[in-house]
């Protein structure tokens, strides 16, 4: 390959990468993607103010004041370590049922072993 052609395709190369930037910025730049990001902006805008305003009907809602309540019942419960001590006094029963089983399983692969039935 010549430095002729070497330098054409270099040009070439570069003439593209220029025109696909003049391409991209034109378009970015066109009045229907300026049309579409004003109707996206736009659209968000509205979602936001909908969600707003959902949230404050919530509030204001039997509903609303009812799952306020609950939430600062339970944060007293939480408090004052009612829901640990429940907590606490669940999980050790599960363990315990869990030990308890694991032990019969012990015992009757023990005995299987030790007593093989022909």
């Amino acid at each position: 390959m010549t430095d002729k052609s070497q330098s054409d395709l270099a040009s070439q190369f570069h003439e593209l990468g220029e025109n696909l930037k003049n391409i991209f910025r034109s378009t970015w730049e066109s009045e229907e993607v300026q049309s579409l990001k004003e109707e996206l902006k736009d659209g968000i805008k509205e979602l936001g103010n909908a969600a707003s305003q959902a949230v404050e009907d919530f509030n204001v809602s039997e509903s609303g004041r009812k799952l306020k309540a609950e939430a600062q019942e339970f944060k007293s419960r939480l408090d004052s370590g009612e829901v640990e001590a429940k907590a606490r006094e669940e999980i050790s029963d599960a363990l315990r049922l869990i030990n308890a089983e694991l032990s019969k399983a012990i015992d009757k692969l023990s005995n299987s072993k030790s007593n093989p039935e022909s």
